[in-house]
């Protein structure tokens, strides 16, 4: 008896000798295998990214807090003085909140008349310090090489 919804080729037929559908086990290794390629090319890529991307961030940060320590000295006509201070959380800063903050430490050090800070990455399997002084001269190139130059 024919089916009324027409033959299908690679159904089993009623003597058992057709081919039954699917996928064989050699197309599904060869499918995994090359999602596994992909996936160890794509990663790295991804993974420095992300880490760019930080760095980039970590460096708008310090821009940013630059402003805030030459907002004092136009006030005052000298820098707040400090030594490596912590400045997320500080009273002097509270116009100022890292974006980075959960991936970057950040570090005044200043006196009277000049100031440097400092980004330093808080993850341990990567290197990056950044570095901001009063004559807006930046570094990054040797600490931070994800990044180069800012």
């Amino acid at each position: 008896m024919k089916s009324p919804y027409g033959s299908c080729g690679s159904c089993a037929s009623a003597d058992g000798r057709g081919r039954a559908g699917g996928f064989t086990l050699i197309e599904l290794m060869i499918v995994v295998a090359i999602v596994a390629i992909l996936a160890a090319i794509a990663l790295p890529s991804y993974e420095r990214y992300v880490k760019k991307s930080r760095a980039r961030g970590a460096s708008a940060d310090l821009v940013a807090l630059s402003l805030t320590l030459e907002n004092r000295f136009q006030k005052s006509l000298k820098y707040p003085v400090y030594t490596n201070q912590n400045p997320v959380g500080h009273a002097d800063f509270s116009a100022w909140s890292p974006a980075q903050g959960s991936s970057f430490t950040y570090a005044v050090t200043s006196d009277a008349n000049s100031y440097t800070l400092t980004a330093t990455a808080r993850d341990s399997g990567w290197t990056c310090t950044l570095t901001l002084n009063h004559k807006n001269e930046r570094n990054a190139a040797s600490s931070c090489p994800i990044l180069g130059t800012w």
